[in-house]
């Protein structure tokens, strides 16, 4: 594996939008929109000597009949970060 570029602030801005995005797709794959009454994402991107690091924490309020469990949303959030090493990995790595 090759190693990442140098990282700029504008850089970590977009790695967390787009990170936010792919998250919100991966969760909506595996939950349906009826089911979710909320989804609150806290991303926290950091780059120090040369090491990106990347801590998720989902929140998610569910409808009263939904029969959804956390290991579909754990799933969902596992899913996401494969997608976001191949991210990393096409656009942030020389």
């Amino acid at each position: 594996m090759s190693k990442l570029k140098k990282l700029s602030s504008v850089d970590l801005a977009t790695i967390s939008d787009d990170f936010g995005e792919i998250l919100e797709i991966e969760v909506s794959k595996a939950i349906s929109t009826k089911e979710l009454d909320d989804l609150d994402l806290d991303i926290i991107v950091s780059y120090e000597n040369n090491q990106l690091d990347v801590d998720v924490d989902v929140g998610v309020t569910f409808d009263k009949l939904s029969e959804i469990t956390q290991d579909q949303v754990a799933g969902a959030i596992d899913e996401a970060y494969l997608k976001f090493d191949s991210y990393i990995d096409e656009n942030y790595r020389q």
